[in-house]
């Protein structure tokens, strides 16, 4: 009775120096705990993020169905409807595409055929990618043949035209295989749709969109990342030991390596969140569209930054860059940076990539309720009766305007307003009204 007595004091104690080292242990590990928690978690949220194929990043941007002589803008405030077609041209089987040039008359009257459905990009792709995005398998068209129009004619002879808006060259092919039912089946799954009409403007088609379309107004938590985060993704270094920091203003400066030919520079804008990611290496610049294409995604997914509703939005040949914006359900988001939401330059020696530390992360409830856009003609209106000429309007669309909130700096409010490519440069209609003096470069 007395050992077993004892044997139980020697285990009580034994238990409570356990229990107090234990105690300690977590005590003292707690703070390494946390930051290898924090570590792990965004180890997987980037593994999570940059899980995007080109395929997603190069969709369409926008839905346009016409029938019974008008033309709707639509999408589905849920879901996009844009990938559900992606199944429906994998599927399809299509005879030898027909190479046809228009005159720009005809190209209007094409686009304007009834019981067509038409995928539109905000500038051309290549029909590599086009390839890529649709795992479309007709092998008959040159790779690096242009376009920025999808247009599918329903009908008792279905037909697949790959167009371009500026050279109003057409690519047309019979589709002889076609699922028309999974189509409209995709449509009817629509539950915003936007009254627009196609008009020339400076030779080129451009959506004008009707007299009191309503859009909502969102608002969202941003996701930001520590400076480390990419010293780490785009400098490859874990030890910060091994890199020139400096501090010039508002923005750090990180360089890593001296050989002028071979080395990394990336720049951090405290204030805006603004990127600027240099690297000189022993690579000769993508020689075609598609290579360039290919190359610029890969940069983009080297930042580490989210992807989600990212889309390529325009090519520039004359620098070489490709820019992506982000997309809020089917229009664009400016004034995120002054660049777009990424932009990829290929230089002669290497490559530089600007892009912004904050991305949408998750959406908040909105106070404001839906906002009446006025109709893109009383834009057009209102920007000659103020003394800007048609001629230099390039484009004009409907898009959102990135604005930090006064009160809590975590959140960002996206306005839906006009957008007006003028001279190049992309203001909003507010902006270009405020401003009649020489415009300075943007975005």
């Amino acid at each position: 009775m007395r050992f077993n007595n004892f044997l139980m004091r020697v285990i009580l104690i034994a238990a409570i120096i356990v229990s107090i080292g234990l105690s300690w242990l977590i005590w003292t590990s707690n703070a390494h705990y946390e930051r290898q928690t924090d570590s792990q978690t965004t180890t997987k949220s980037t593994s999570r993020k940059t899980e995007r194929k080109i395929g997603d990043i190069f969709l369409p941007t926008q839905l346009l169905w016409r029938t019974d002589n008008q033309s709707q803008l639509i999408y589905n405030s849920k879901e996009s409807l844009i990938p559900q077609f992606k199944a429906t041209l994998k599927l399809a089987k299509s005879a030898q595409f027909k190479q046809v040039k228009l005159s720009e008359d005809d190209y209007y009257q094409a686009i304007s055929e009834d019981h067509t459905l038409t995928l539109l990009y905000p500038d051309n792709i290549s029909y590599a990618i086009f390839k890529k995005v649709f795992s479309y398998q007709n092998n008959n068209l040159g790779q690096n043949v242009t376009f920025n129009r999808i247009r599918i004619t329903l009908g008792t002879q279905p037909k697949l035209w790959l167009m371009n808006d500026q050279s109003h060259q057409v690519y047309q092919t019979t589709l002889n295989v076609f699922s028309q039912a999974r189509v409209k089946k995709v449509l009817k799954n629509a539950d915003v749709h936007l009254k627009v009409t196609e008009e020339m403007l400076n030779h080129k088609p451009l959506l004008y969109v009707a007299a009191d379309q309503t859009l909502l107004p969102y608002s969202y938590l941003v996701n930001q990342q520590p400076e480390n985060y990419y010293i780490t993704t785009l400098l490859n270094q874990q030890n910060t030991d091994n890199i020139d920091t400096k501090e010039q203003g508002n923005s750090a400066i990180y360089t890593d390596g001296t050989d002028s030919n071979l080395y990394k520079r990336l720049t951090i804008n405290h204030d805006t969140g603004e990127i600027s990611f240099v690297k000189y290496e022993n690579e000769k610049s993508p020689s075609t569209l598609t290579k360039s294409f290919e190359a610029s995604f890969d940069a983009l997914s080297k930042t580490g930054n989210a992807l989600s509703g990212m889309r390529f939005y325009s090519y520039d040949k004359a620098t070489n860059s490709t820019a992506y914006r982000t997309y809020v359900e089917g229009f664009p988001v400016f004034y995120q940076t002054n660049f777009g939401s990424v932009k990829v330059q290929f230089l002669p020696t290497g490559q530089k990539i600007d892009f912004s530390n904050y991305s949408l992360q998750v959406p908040v409830p909105a106070e404001d309720k839906q906002v009446t856009l006025p109709s893109t003609e009383s834009v057009l209106n209102q920007l000659t009766s103020n003394g800007f000429l048609l001629e230099n309007v390039e484009n004009v669309q409907v898009g959102y305007e990135w604005t930090k909130e006064t009160s809590n700096e975590q959140v960002i409010d996206l306005n839906p307003t006009y957008f007006v490519q003028y001279k190049g440069v992309w203001r909003s209609l507010s902006a270009l009204m405020a401003q009649k003096a020489e415009l300075t470069e943007g975005s």
